[in-house]
């Protein structure tokens, strides 16, 4: 059996971390006042599941039945973990504990079903209780078909809804339950459990091996102890680079290297990093949540704040306060930034390592203008450096050489030549990109001083997309072909008094496909 189900919590009392929670419960049960409906909520890993389940047990331990024979009123307690109930209920052939996986049955057939079936007796225990797991996964007419069953189910029924997005229930259903939020596991917590099992099992690891280990659970002691499996199974000796191989953790000293980067702003080295975590076949995943955390422990460290539970050694923290101090207040606000948004990308990228390559980019800015100015070979005093980091780095390959085989700052083409071009531009943009093409249809040739040509943008999120280098990279490239002189781009935001009011006209849109539509109407609409 796997250690996470061998070593799952029977009793209030093994919870570890939810102290809070197991004592409200538990006092409930003591009392006997029992709520119909209740909602555990938070991060994965943390025991929602596993206390639903203490909980049924409770309910229908045996030992209470006896005590309270012949009362008026039952009361309950810890499960006894002997009798019949108790131990059906842990093998999973209980019959009067129903565990519903919402995920993939969400539908508001699956809910009608559910109502019928309440309406049944239990077999032969005095609750029959109900644990629907990833409970934001129903549909919202599953919800609704659900709500009059979960505020007055009939008095032998109990729900136990666990989820980790409550943000995604209804507030009907948010108001008719017992709300309890689950914490993440402290890294303490976890380095505890890990200790304690490992010796259980016979398994020797290290302190350092060990901190490898909750450093890749973030916060969920399932995944800890699905690690800690996963390398015993081979040997029971573990290591550090054991834990690195299995999980592609950077481990302290590699992180703190690759964040370092960040601080001289080495672009290269950045990029280099992600592309061998991503040619190795590394999780990118848990290298952004690592570096948010890590990155969020120096913005911390710089206003005075450190947590002992941190687990670092003193060599280490002090390495991380000289780190904290090379960096700005607002240039680790800016690296927590984009890596949160990073991380949350990784899903609409076919490629993972794209948000985080993406990521540097932006933060670094200024550095990665200067470096390009160097490489193209222009003083990088007259390159123009971005104002704030919303300016995006520009990549100035592709870019067509004057004749004599040198760059040139002064150009000889006028803005009517741009807008006497535009429409093949943005021809050639759609043959290339539709969803760009779709974009430049909102935006407009501003001013062409010597090579830089400025466009006028009306929406932030098109500014932003424009300004990718990637896309930025094949315009330049296309504009330079077009208007037959080396084009360097500039995106402005228009102010909102001075957006376009000319109308849309089914003209507009007679070559556009449906791809196009999106941006287009948020031309349409914003006036």
């Amino acid at each position: 059996m796997v250690l996470y189900r061998k070593y799952r919590p029977q009793r209030f009392a093994d919870l570890i971390g939810q102290k809070e929670i197991a004592g409200n419960l538990l006092t409930q049960l003591e009392v006997g006042k029992i709520s119909h409906a209740y909602l555990f909520c938070g991060p994965k890993g943390t025991g929602k599941t596993s206390t639903a389940r203490i909980l049924a047990k409770a309910l229908n331990c045996e030992l209470y039945k006896k005590k309270t024979a012949g009362k008026s009123a039952q009361t309950f307690g810890e499960p006894c973990g002997k009798c019949l109930s108790c131990l059906a209920t842990v093998d999973g052939s209980h019959l009067d504990l129903i565990e519903i996986d919402a995920a993939s049955n969400r539908s508001i057939d699956d809910i009608r079903e559910i109502r019928e079936k309440v309406k049944l007796s239990p077999v032969f225990s005095k609750f029959k209780v109900y644990i629907i797991d990833e409970a934001h996964m129903l549909t919202k007419e599953a919800f609704n078909a659900f709500l009059k069953t979960l505020e007055e189910p009939p008095a032998h029924v109990i729900f136990i809804l666990c989820t980790t997005e409550p943000e995604k229930l209804l507030a009907t259903i948010l108001s008719r339950v017992q709300r309890f939020n689950f914490k993440r596991a402290t890294d303490g917590e976890l380095l505890e459990v890990c200790e304690k099992i490992a010796k259980m099992e016979g398994i020797k690891i290290g302190k350092e091996a060990a901190l490898a280990i909750v450093s890749a659970a973030d916060g969920s002691f399932r995944d800890a102890l699905s690690i800690l499996d996963q390398l015993s199974s081979n040997s029971k000796t573990i290591d550090e680079k054991d834990i690195l191989a299995l999980s592609m953790v950077s481990g302290w000293g590699k992180l703190y290297s690759f964040i370092e980067k960040f601080a001289d702003k080495d672009i290269n080295g950045i990029c280099r990093t992600l592309q061998d975590i991503w040619n190795l076949g590394g999780d990118l995943s848990s290298l952004g949540k690592e570096t948010t955390l890590f990155a969020e422990k120096l913005l911390f460290l710089k206003i005075g704040i450190f947590e002992a539970e941190w687990g670092f050694s003193e060599e280490q923290l002090g390495k991380m306060k000289d780190l904290a101090e090379r960096f700005s207040f607002s240039d680790l606000q800016n690296l927590l930034k984009q890596f949160v948004v990073a991380e949350s990308e990784i899903k609409i990228y076919p490629l993972p390592h794209i948000p985080f390559v993406l990521a540097a980019f932006k933060y670094c800015g200024d550095a990665v203008q200067t470096k390009l100015a160097e490489d193209d070979d222009i003083p990088a005093e007259e390159q123009e450096a971005p104002k704030s980091i919303d300016e995006k780095p520009k990549d100035l390959a592709g870019k067509l050489p004057a004749k004599n085989g040198k760059n040139s700052r002064k150009s000889n083409v006028s803005l009517s030549i741009v807008e006497e071009k535009w429409s093949e531009i943005l021809k050639e943009a759609k043959g290339n990109n539709i969803h760009v093409s779709a974009i430049l249809r909102s935006t407009r040739p501003l001013s062409f001083e010597g090579d830089i040509l400025t466009l006028e943008v009306f929406y932030r999120f098109h500014k932003e997309k424009l300004e990718e280098p990637k896309i930025i990279s094949m315009l330049e490239k296309i504009i330079s072909e077009k208007v037959g002189a080396r084009t360097i781009l500039k995106f402005t935001l228009a102010l909102k008094e001075s957006k376009p009011t000319r109308s849309v006209s089914a003209s507009d849109v007679s070559d556009v496909s449906s791809e196009d539509l999106e941006s287009l109407a948020a031309e349409i609409f914003s006036k």
